[in-house]
């Protein structure tokens, strides 16, 4: 899985953040006060549900999804990561290291939802992920995602072809010591169009918007993240 010739794109990355993005992640205003409510705001009730926590990070949203009384397989591809999310969760949810780039090691129909928060912009190949996606979810099935927001990305990258997927890649300094973190940048029908050729029907889409405790904690960041997207959450319900 992670043999140099094909190395999950952000992991060397994500190793370097994960201590720093453990710590800060919580309480700092892009993830807590934006990022995260939006998508919370499309899960549906998660009593009992079977829930595949792709890209866990380090299990800020798996304690949540088992506060609320989910089922969770939570995964990641960075081991610092699951190393902090095991002890943030303990025995709540059982924990793997994976490669979303790669099939999924479960049976078909094996969940009622899968949450992606942020970790979909590191697949290269989006028409298998969604299709592996619809592969492990039941009949009537959810998969609740967020990404960066397209038109954001275009506007700040001016990649030379707006529909072409491409690679860049963004000094992160909120966590840390400097990190260059790896992407790939895709349209906005890069983005919904695997969905649907999976058999997903598009049901919510959530253009992120700063909370009032945004405003508190950075005030001048607070006025720009009004103004201009930042995060996109969507939801699609798979044919039933």
């Amino acid at each position: 899985m992670t043999d140099d010739s094909e190395r999950p794109l952000a992991l060397d990355a994500y190793e370097s953040l994960a201590d720093g993005y453990a710590e800060h992640a919580p309480a700092k205003p892009f993830n807590a006060d934006l990022e995260r409510p939006a998508t919370r705001s499309v899960l549906p009730d998660l009593d009992g549900l079977d829930v595949f926590d792709a890209g866990c990070g380090p299990g800020i949203t798996t304690e949540h999804l088992v506060r609320e009384g989910a089922n969770v397989v939570a995964a990641d591809v960075s081991p610092t990561m699951l190393g902090h999310a095991r002890e943030r969760v303990g025995a709540g949810a059982e924990f793997l290291r994976l490669d979303l780039g790669s099939p999924l090691p479960f049976t078909d129909d094996a969940f009622d939802l899968v949450h992606a928060s942020l970790c979909f912009d590191y697949v290269a190949d989006w028409d298998a992920l969604f299709a592996e996606v619809a592969r492990v979810l039941r009949p009537g099935g959810r998969v609740v995602c967020s990404m960066h927001h397209p038109f954001a990305e275009a506007t700040r990258l001016e990649p030379e072809n707006y529909f072409e997927t491409q690679t860049f890649s963004e000094e992160w300094s909120g966590f840390g010591d400097p990190v260059d973190v790896p992407f790939y940048y895709r349209s906005l029908g890069g983005r919904i169009g695997p969905m649907l050729a999976a058999g997903f029907r598009l049901d919510e889409l959530v253009e992120a918007r700063p909370t009032e405790r945004f405003r508190e904690k950075d005030p001048e960041a607070y006025e720009r993240v009004s103004r201009e997207p930042t995060f996109l959450v969507v939801r699609g319900v798979l044919a039933g």
